[in-house]
């Protein structure tokens, strides 16, 4: 198992932090069209000793997953991206089937341990959120044109992402809802992501395993883990506490997953792809502008993690 990270502002900076508490691998937010772009971040991280393997986030997917108006296009781009990312040397595009766009929250100001502050979801907080996703659309898309575009989708893009050798890996809905303000949504359990994979019985079609987006969706992770197993092609660690209409998330040491376990189990079915710590609390000296994604409390959760490699390893 390999330790990565998303480094907030992508800066040399915090690439020389990261490297200095061992992450091996960065996973870069899209850096836009074109190679010269993907090589651009790359050639950054490898002055600082590490490896540039993935790709996610604000990866543009809207018309895609709605069916809208220039859903070729953004299809298109995704081909595109996947013969760059073989250019490049990368290894796993993550993508997530959200209607909102990308994950969602009501308040950045949750308390949390010393005065730290951290994210926090409550479906009744009037359609508020404070993160940089699109939010809800404008007309909802019903569950099953929602499935039936996910299939599609990967009808058109696994034969390329097969050809370039890189794998999909698709992130759980986030909140983990069957119903977001309104939008159905399709990815919020073990079954949905198993589902997935069975939609195209590719080695390139896999998952991002998430463990606080399923934590709060009530499922036993590391049951998921299992059933999952080699379709697992990314990880994500954080704690929350609570329900997924009413959670909180939390420092990776004190909420209510177990992630001691959850790598435990990772390790035992012979994951040896990259870890990534998720969302963390905001420090003091912070300004939040980046709840979820500031260095200083991902900095502690890539360390957490780390030991809980190490462990894994000596057992």
């Amino acid at each position: 198992m390999r330790l990565s990270m998303i480094v907030t502002p992508f800066c040399g900076e915090n690439l020389q932090l990261a490297a200095q508490v061992g992450v091996e691998e960065i996973v870069a937010v899209y850096p836009g069209p074109g190679l010269e772009n993907l090589l651009k971040v790359k050639r950054k991280v490898e002055a600082h000793g590490m490896r540039l393997t993935h790709i996610e986030r604000k990866l543009p997917h809207e018309q895609i997953v709605h069916g809208l108006p220039g859903r070729n296009g953004q299809v298109e781009m995704i081909k595109n991206l996947l013969r760059d990312m073989a250019e490049g040397g990368l290894e796993v595009l993550c993508y997530n089937w959200m209607p909102s766009e990308d994950w969602c929250r009501t308040t950045s100001l949750n308390p949390e341990r010393g005065g730290s502050y951290s994210t926090a979801f409550n479906v009744n907080n009037h359609r508020r959120n404070v993160t940089d996703a699109d939010g809800p659309p404008q007309e909802a898309t019903s569950a099953s044109r929602l499935w039936e575009n996910l299939e599609n989708f990967l009808d058109e893009v696994l034969p390329v992402a097969e050809d370039a050798g890189v794998k999909l890996a698709v992130h759980p809905d986030d909140p983990p809802l069957e119903n977001f303000w309104g939008q159905e949504q399709i990815l919020y359990s073990i079954d949905a992501l198993e589902r997935v994979t069975q939609l195209a019985p590719s080695p390139s079609n896999g998952v991002c395993l998430c463990a606080g987006s399923l934590g709060p969706a009530g499922e036993d992770i590391t049951a998921g883990i299992r059933r999952l197993a080699d379709r697992i092609h990314f990880v994500h660690l954080r704690n929350t506490r609570g329900p997924a209409d009413n959670f909180q998330e939390t420092w990776p040491d004190n909420g209510e997953s177990d992630l001691p376990e959850v790598m435990h189990t990772l390790y035992d079915i012979g994951y040896r792809g990259t870890i990534r710590p998720d969302h963390a609390p905001s420090m003091l000296g912070e300004s939040n502008i980046a709840p979820g994604y500031e260095m200083k409390g991902r900095l502690f959760a890539a360390g957490y993690l780390r030991g809980l490699m190490q462990a894994c390893r000596q057992k």
